[in-house]
């Protein structure tokens, strides 16, 4: 493929993740606080995402016939769709059906789309340039980012779910129209899920394990614990994302065009620093409003220089593997079971009667894989990664 072709779709797709963002800052973030407002506990709540992490993860395999019949790019438009149609089901989660509805559709919308996405990112960028265009994504997605959350929880507040979750639905659909202009999409050819996990990359399977795990504290567990230390108020917690939005998409410039000067190393140890002090700092939080809005804009601001390390990493190593999609589709599958494990970690805490605060704890367990993983890229030797004292083979590190 030409190299205008690729560069053209990796516009299409930054003004995709753009609008699609939009729909995600607007409704996504208030799900788990939804969630808890119908009635649901803390421990249950999280415990349920694992349901749909293990859904999602079953599922794959049974939808990879459609996706070689529809093709890539239309499989994309597809798994765009009805992840915009979740906000749909979700609106009568208090009922056992349309909450059983909202978890199948959130698991067949995702396990179609980030794979694809996510190989349509790492093929169409690059060139020494990585770390500038994932930072320069989220800079546009700042004022998205900034004003979304503060949209929702005024909308949540003042309109009620319906308004809020109808027009996070029809954003997600426009967000598809970008991506009927991208041609074909070659990604290489679609694989089962065990042909995808025995050639797997097993720096990016345990990376993204890592970052499964670590989300499930802190891109999961604790927005709900932050929405409850905020009085259970969504325009509270509207202001606290927004806030954290901003601090996030600064950090992650930064850090973008040091990874292009070739720093990834260097800034692993600090960002894994960061990310230890900061699920500290979630931990000791209590209750006390002003100390969690604390934490969550400093996590943020960690978040944000943290995902151009991982993810410029997981991008190279995809495109050097001479099959993107096959790459991420195992990466997927490790990411849904390190989140499952994480929820389920999450969730024990959160049962046990200890604060709630320290459900974010056990996220330390994946920020210290990620690190590891992400410094065995950095100073690879002679092709292998040793996990608990095993060589193993770096299949796209030398492709």
């Amino acid at each position: 493929m030409e190299f205008d072709q690729l560069g053209r779709q990796f516009r299409l797709l930054t003004v995709h993740c753009v609008v699609s963002s939009l729909a995600i800052s607007l409704a996504g973030s208030f799900v788990g606080a939804y969630l808890l407002r119908l009635g649901f506990s803390l421990p249950a709540t999280i415990a349920m995402y694992a349901v749909l992490l293990g859904i999602r993860l079953t599922v794959r395999a049974a939808l990879l016939p459609a996706i070689r019949l529809l093709g890539m790019r239309r499989a994309l438009v597809a798994g765009r769709i009805l992840m915009a149609l979740q906000f749909l089901a979700l609106i009568g989660a208090d009922r056992p059906a349309c909450l059983v509805l909202w978890v199948l559709i959130v698991s067949a919308g995702e396990c179609v789309y980030w794979p694809i996405c996510h190989a349509a990112n790492a093929v169409g960028g690059g060139d020494g340039r990585r770390g500038w265009q994932i930072a320069l994504r989220q800079i546009a997605s700042t004022g998205i980012s900034v004003a979304g959350p503060l949209a929702g929880g005024i909308i949540l507040t003042r309109l009620g779910p319906e308004a809020e979750f109808c027009l996070a639905t029809t954003l997600g659909l426009i967000s598809a129209a970008p991506l009927f202009y991208m041609g074909r999409l070659d990604l290489g050819p679609v694989p089962t899920v065990r042909e995808s996990l025995r050639v797997a990359d097993p720096v990016g399977l345990m990376a993204f394990a890592g970052d499964g795990f670590m989300s499930a504290g802190l891109g999961i567990a604790w927005p709900m614990i932050l929405f409850s230390s905020l009085g259970s108020s969504y325009d509270a917690l509207g202001w606290a994302s927004s806030v954290a939005a901003v601090a996030g998409a600064l950090a992650g410039l930064v850090c973008g065009m040091a990874i292009d000067r070739g720093h990834r190393g260097r800034l692993v140890h600090g960002v894994t620093i960061a990310l230890l002090a900061s699920v500290a700092m979630r931990a000791a939080a209590g209750r006390a409003p002003w100390a969690a809005v604390a934490a969550n804009a400093v996590g943020a601001a960690v978040g944000g220089a943290y995902y151009p390390v991982l993810m410029s990493m997981i991008y190279d190593r995809a495109k050097r593997s001479g099959s993107a999609y096959r790459f991420h589709l195992g990466a997927e599958a490790g990411w849904d079971c390190g989140a499952i494990l994480g929820c389920l970690s999450a969730a024990a805490v959160a049962w046990s009667g200890v604060p709630a605060t320290l459900a974010v704890v056990p996220s330390v367990f994946g920020v210290l894989l990620i690190h590891r993983c992400v410094r065995s890229d950095c100073r690879p030797k002679a092709g292998q990664l040793v996990i608990g004292g095993a060589a193993v083979e770096a299949i796209g590190s030398a492709a």
